[in-house]
């Protein structure tokens, strides 16, 4: 239909994120895992609603992650309220984010959960005890009474979240599912490599660049933009999705031969490179080279 915004799958940008995760660092994402599909087709049934594609595969090959880092909502506790339902939790912010029933616009919506009785939390720390435990009868048992509880409260028709926002500002990744999807993940990978970084030093394999200059100017990005395509492509397909407003750069770029990623992010102050192992010294000088930009341990 002309006119209506294609919504992307993400699952290739997802592979290619994960393949950077150390396993040291997947051992420490343990308490959760990624969800099998059967189980994804379990909870689409339980909610009677097939859940977007981007939050398919997010919750296929990124799910432990983001839930670790506090930005996902675990599969079992997936939940109707009115008319939304509430996927991600947003960085600092203290909503939920997530669709409006009936919607197939990918179009975003924040709200503040309204729960009257405010003993939901209750549930989700049963849950996620039992889950750290490996206890699975005692992790049904706490997603059960979770679900009863707030189908009880939706009965109700007046029952609704409070503060409902829908997100409307550009770019794409702040208000279209599968970019915001996709920023999540790699906010998310940011986030840890900061956290953990000193955990490695011995053997690093994420590197931080001095910061971009402090006047810099549309064309000095142009010249970083032209000078990283040399050896990287975006991350992407569809470079609208993390597509950044004040720059002509991407939030994240692969090595052509998926040696390493590099991650702008969405604020662009310097540029990190994630390697599979530690990365060699040729890759990191032909880097410097190009960019300008001196690379090291740690900020």
């Amino acid at each position: 239909m002309s006119g209506t915004l294609q919504i992307y799958g993400i699952e290739k940008e997802l592979k290619t994120i994960r393949q950077f995760i150390t396993p040291e660092r997947l051992k420490e994402l343990k308490k959760w895992r990624c969800y099998s599909e059967y189980e994804i087709s379990a909870a689409e049934k339980r909610l009677h609603t097939k859940l977007p594609p981007p939050v398919r595969d997010i919750y296929r090959y990124m799910g432990d992650l983001l839930i670790t880092n506090g930005y996902l909502r675990p599969l079992e506790l997936l939940h109707w309220e009115g008319k939304y339902l509430g996927f991600f939790l947003a960085p600092g912010e203290g909503v939920i984010i997530g669709i409006q029933k009936g919607e197939s616009s990918g179009n975003l919506y924040s709200w503040e959960e309204n729960d009257p009785k405010e003993i939901a939390w209750e549930y989700e720390d049963e849950l996620t005890d039992a889950c750290e435990e490996g206890d699975e009868e005692r992790k049904q048992k706490a997603m059960a009474a979770y679900q009863k509880y707030w189908k009880k409260l939706n009965i109700p028709l007046i029952h609704s979240p409070s503060n409902i926002c829908k997100l409307e500002n550009d770019p794409r990744y702040n208000h279209i599912l599968d970019g915001y999807g996709l920023f999540l993940v790699i906010h998310a990978i940011q986030e840890w490599e900061e956290m953990t970084w000193r955990e490695h030093t011995d053997e690093p394999h994420c590197l931080f660049s001095d910061f971009f200059p402090a006047e810099f100017s549309q064309e000095y990005f142009q010249n970083l933009a032209k000078q990283i395509d040399v050896d990287y492509q975006p991350l992407s397909d569809h470079p609208e999705l993390i597509g950044l407003e004040v720059t002509p750069l991407q939030m994240a770029y692969v090595h052509k031969d998926q040696l390493a990623l590099l991650i702008l992010g969405d604020q662009p102050v310097a540029l990190k490179l994630l390697t599979k192992t530690v990365a060699e010294p040729d890759l990191i000088e032909r880097l410097q080279e190009q960019t300008g930009l001196t690379f090291h341990v740690g900020f």
